[in-house]
């Protein structure tokens, strides 16, 4: 699943698209988190294959994507995705994004740069403030560290990127994290957005803060929060099942 697609051009660079699921449902598009890509995707995938048809993007520089030339931000995928939707020509679907993914789903809705039928975002931060847990450790995690902690993800990407230089994409990505400035965080331009939103947050998730959490759902108008109580920042791959129900009923909803 996820693993045969096609390369789109956003101009300095290729992105890796795939499709799977079922051609006539409505479309989701999935968006990974930061050093991830598609493939993590894939255990909440085998439950919406059925009903949708559902379009993974590898960001630059994670997966089979290339990194280019550009800066890594938060403004630059929504600018590289908003691309590939349009090249797609998708007419109708919704945005399923998780953590950095579930943030650029964020920027892309309340820019109106593409308009889904409906954002779930996923352990995403909607801003960041000094004093957040998540910007001191973006501080002081370090290439060691994480190789120490995600070994397998780092071999999957040296197998798959067609230029990989993970200790690069590394530095880009924790850069990235702890900017701060127009092309970074959406902030308050979340209070743009008009499609249905849910805000799906773990209550271990040592990265997003509940409040972040709540906050974030507060600013979105009509928005609905879904808080599981112990799940982690990666409850998308650890209880698949049992977040799928609530997407679904989510998505018949808003889409009825």
């Amino acid at each position: 699943m996820l693993d045969s697609g096609k390369l789109v051009s956003v101009g300095d660079t290729n992105l890796f698209v795939s499709e799977a699921g079922n051609p006539r449902g409505r479309s989701i598009v999935l968006l990974h988190g930061g050093l991830q890509s598609r493939l993590a995707f894939i255990p909440i995938a085998k439950h919406l294959a059925e009903d949708y048809r559902l379009i993974a993007i590898d960001t630059r520089g994670h997966g089979r994507s290339g990194i280019g030339t550009a800066a890594l931000t938060y403004r630059q995928l929504q600018d590289d995705f908003a691309v590939v939707l349009t090249a797609l020509g998708l007419q109708k679907f919704g945005i399923i994004g998780h953590s950095d993914g579930g943030i650029v789903a964020l920027r892309l809705a309340a820019s109106h740069a593409v308009q889904p039928e409906f954002v779930i975002a996923v352990g995403a931060h909607w801003m960041l403030p000094e004093d957040d847990t998540a910007r001191q450790i973006y501080q002081t995690i370090n290439l060691e560290k994480w190789r120490e902690m995600f070994g397998n993800q780092i071999a999957i990407y040296n197998a798959e990127n067609p230029e990989p230089d993970f200790g690069k994409l590394f530095n880009a990505a924790t850069h990235m994290w702890l900017s701060c400035d127009e092309d970074a965080y959406p902030g308050a331009s979340v209070k743009n957005i008009q499609c249905p939103l849910l805000v799906v947050h773990g209550d271990d998730d040592m990265l997003v803060s509940r409040q972040q959490a709540f906050e974030l759902t507060e600013q979105v108008s009509g928005a609905r929060l879904l808080n599981l109580p112990f799940a982690k920042h990666t409850l998308l791959e650890d209880m698949p099942k049992c977040v799928f129900l609530f997407l679904q009923n989510f998505m018949k909803y808003v889409t009825a």
